[in-house]
């Protein structure tokens, strides 16, 4: 009886190892490779169009927003405007842009709110010089436009879409993480007062990922209950429901003096170097290609592609 219950044991422990070793995920670097703007611009990444080899790319201060295809080093500019490039967002089907442009009038700052058509080129104004104008979010194809004086959901491919109930997005207002749930508003403060920046939904709107007073980054589910705390990972982006990336920066207090990307696994409830180079900064990545590429800029304006694959 004790050999049976001893090899029991065994079995148990094997198959615990084996399912462990299942659900670990580890990036391995495949490649990486730089994609040469045909203008041979500096550049910034600044997002990435769903199922397409394209990526949203500004200029100093965020000024100016255009499409880099990493095929062919095309450049198509959507707009020459000031903040244009700053928190651009995408719809879910990959066809359109939407971004902020700022005006300074009479030393206030007024923001307008455009969709820019992927397919015809064609630029539509959704919010018109208005105070207080948030960086535009994106729920599929709903877009949640928010200024001093109104807020509304909008669907960019026609006249308007009042809320269905089943949106969900979350903004940052006065450097809170806010919740909007149809028509239902909530502010959150997982990490109690303080600010928080870089804040997004996991792309299955379970969880949202953000960093707080600038130090650590963490996640939460919806209701603010923190569920993982990441460490250093700054600028986090999803790569998927489980792979956080970001970069670990440093900087002597007015500019970036290295920066190498990382990457938290959910799954291990690890923090992992991506890059280890000394004579470049990587910063800025964003996932694209289903995960299966991840695209990153450096402080000298460069902007390069790594394959990756999940293990």
């Amino acid at each position: 009886m004790a050999i049976h219950n001893e090899m029991r044991i065994k079995v148990s422990l094997l198959l615990l190892a084996l399912t462990l070793t299942v659900s670990a995920q580890e990036i391995r670097v495949k490649g990486v490779s730089r994609v040469k703007p045909e203008d041979n611009g500096s550049y910034l990444l600044t997002g990435v169009v769903p199922g397409s080899s394209l990526l949203l790319v500004t200029g100093d201060g965020y000024k100016g927003l255009s499409m880099l295809n990493t095929r062919r080093g095309r450049i198509t500019v959507i707009s020459t405007d000031p903040g244009a490039g700053y928190e651009p967002a995408v719809t879910a089907d990959g066809q359109r842009v939407i971004f902020r442009t700022d005006n300074i009038s009479y030393n206030r700052k007024y923001s307008s709110v455009f969709s820019y058509d992927i397919r015809t080129q064609d630029r539509k104004l959704m919010m018109d010089a208005e105070r207080g104008v948030l960086p535009p979010a994106v729920s599929g194809n709903a877009v949640l436009l928010k200024s001093d004086g109104e807020t509304r959901i909008e669907n960019p491919a026609a006249e308007s879409l009042k809320s269905t109930g089943d949106e969900l997005f979350v903004v940052i207002e006065e450097m809170t993480p806010v919740l909007y749930r149809g028509g239902e508003r909530m502010p959150l403060k997982p990490s109690g007062e303080g600010y928080y920046i870089w804040v997004s939904l996991s792309p299955d709107g379970s969880m949202i990922l953000y960093n707080f007073q600038g130090r650590d980054t963490y996640i939460c589910d919806t209701g603010g209950k923190v569920l993982h705390e990441l460490g250093r990972v700054n600028a986090p982006r999803w790569l998927d429901n489980r792979i956080v990336i970001g970069m670990d920066d440093r900087d002597d207090g007015h500019m970036i003096t290295s920066s190498e990307l990382v990457y938290y696994s959910l799954t291990d409830r690890k923090r992992s170097l991506l890059t280890s180079t000394e004579n470049r900064s990587e910063m800025f990545p964003y996932a694209f290609d289903g995960g299966k590429k991840i695209a990153f800029s450096t402080d000298k304006g460069e902007i390069f592609v790594m394959k990756i694959r999940i293990r």
